[in-house]
């Protein structure tokens, strides 16, 4: 095995797109697949190895031990989680890792503007910093947006873009006109296998995954050609739900108002989420962007609605 090889790889984080990613890697017999777990009761895809780090604040020392001998640590932990990756990232070097993905997803969080509007963003783009501040260690690293998981946003319970494919509704920002990339879950899983596979490529580099780019308008006009019905639309005060949403997490910390920030972030032009033309940030000047054509709109749409209609 080339010792540039990317091949041992252990995810932190086992929901959403961590799941899919080990799956996706568990299903291709290049890769050994790891995952790491504080719960004893979790179940875990097919063909992955369960490392155990001790409930609550784990120590540098337990990653340490978790990360010893794994080429990759791919961190697929949520927003209340972030700043932990710090640790684990100092643990990375420690323990060896080659590579080192932060919990990214998304938009390009280099951007400027974004990181300005919303402080989930700006500990993203943080993390970026301190991983070009550790390169001389040996340790290198891809970040990964990828989009918004369409698949994920239309599941009602969520309604993360402003969407209820159940209720028929859709609270548009900025008219529903601003385009913004999406992939799926599975396709984004998808990407970051393919990424393994190209580690000279996309070192110290942020590599976006795009499957297709498309407005809230677009989204709403297909899912009412397919469900039969018409949308009952509202209209979101852009400035006034972000200004109150900076506010509340200004002034407690509100995670609830941070995520409405990332709404905004998503669904309105200028804060990085087109990951091709116009507002790309550092994103832009990745070497390869993974595109792929398994997953189509239309048909991304449709089984949106089989599902949770």
């Amino acid at each position: 095995m080339s010792s540039n090889e990317l091949r041992k790889v252990l995810i932190a984080g086992g929901t959403n797109i961590g799941n899919h990613i080990a799956r996706t890697l568990a299903a291709d017999s290049y890769f050994t697949v790891f995952v790491l777990s504080r719960r004893s009761d979790a179940s875990y895809p097919p063909n992955t190895t369960v490392i155990s780090i001790p409930p609550g604040d784990a120590s540098h020392e337990d990653y340490v031990s978790a990360f010893r001998g794994q080429d990759v640590v791919i961190s697929a932990i949520g927003a209340a989680g972030k700043l932990k990756e710090k640790i684990m990232i100092d643990a990375a070097i420690e323990a060896g890792v080659q590579r080192f993905f932060p919990s990214e997803s998304g938009l390009d969080n280099t951007n400027a503007t974004a990181r300005k509007l919303c402080p989930i963003f700006d500990m993203k783009g943080g993390m970026i910093d301190y991983l070009r501040s550790k390169e001389n260690s040996g340790l290198s690293w891809t970040a990964v947006p990828t989009g918004m998981w369409l698949d994920w946003a239309l599941d009602p319970s969520l309604a993360f873009i402003g969407i209820n494919i159940a209720h028929h509704t859709v609270d548009y920002w900025a008219q529903g006109s601003h385009k913004l990339t999406f992939t799926t879950l599975p396709t984004a899983a998808d990407g970051f296998r393919r990424i393994l596979k190209r580690p000279a490529e996309t070192a110290n580099k942020i590599v976006p995954i795009r499957n297709f780019e498309a407005s809230q308008a677009e989204i709403v006009a297909e899912l009412e050609k397919s469900q039969g019905v018409k949308y009952t639309i509202t209209h979101v005060d852009n400035e006034q739900v972000i200004a109150q949403a900076r506010a509340k997490w200004d002034a407690e910390h509100d995670i609830m108002a941070a995520l409405q920030l990332v709404a905004a972030g998503f669904l309105l032009p200028g804060y990085g989420s087109i990951l091709v033309n116009g507002e790309k940030g550092e994103a832009a000047r990745a070497i390869i962007e993974q595109d792929s054509d398994a997953a189509i709109f239309e048909d991304v749409v449709k089984a949106a609605v089989e599902k949770y209609s």
